[in-house]
């Protein structure tokens, strides 16, 4: 008799700068919150990160000064947490950790996470959320996914 193995589903609701990861053994089973993630540097202003003034040019020609756009520093920071994120869940992918994925993300979060995660991760997609709903609550986060879920 081979044993039952248990179908993992994992639910990552993120933005750049915290995330919350929860698993499930389906449908009816309760979900349990697995890890928190934040990066304080994300929410910061900017002038509290550099203290440089932004990068400037002349044109040829008139000599007018214009800024050059870099990202700033806190859209640094909340890049790299995405970007870990992503690794995180492409380590996780390999190791088999998880076989379902529902990924819910404000869209420039969405964007990192989709560029990064590998096809481990993304094999392994059931629902991808352009929406950030990092800041609501566990239970409400629940019926939200079951409203929008038929199974997992």
């Amino acid at each position: 008799m081979m044993p039952v193995t248990h179908r993992i589903t994992w639910f990552l609701f993120a933005d750049h700068a915290k995330a919350r990861l929860y698993s499930s053994e389906g449908f009816s089973k309760p979900w349990a919150l697995e890890r928190e993630w934040f990066e304080a540097d994300a929410r910061k202003a900017d002038r509290e990160l550099s203290s440089a003034p932004p990068a400037r040019n002349r044109k040829i020609g008139s000599g007018n000064r214009y800024s050059v756009e870099e990202p700033s520093p806190s859209d640094q920071a909340g890049e790299q947490f995405v970007t870990a994120l992503a690794q995180f869940l492409n380590e996780a992918a390999r190791e088999g950790r998880f076989h379902q994925l529902v990924l819910a993300a404000p869209a420039r979060a969405l964007s990192t996470l989709r560029r990064y995660l590998r096809g481990e991760a993304t094999e392994k997609y059931i629902a991808v959320w352009d929406k950030d709903l990092t800041n609501m609550p566990e239970a409400e986060l629940l019926s939200y996914c079951k409203d929008r879920l038929d199974r997992w």
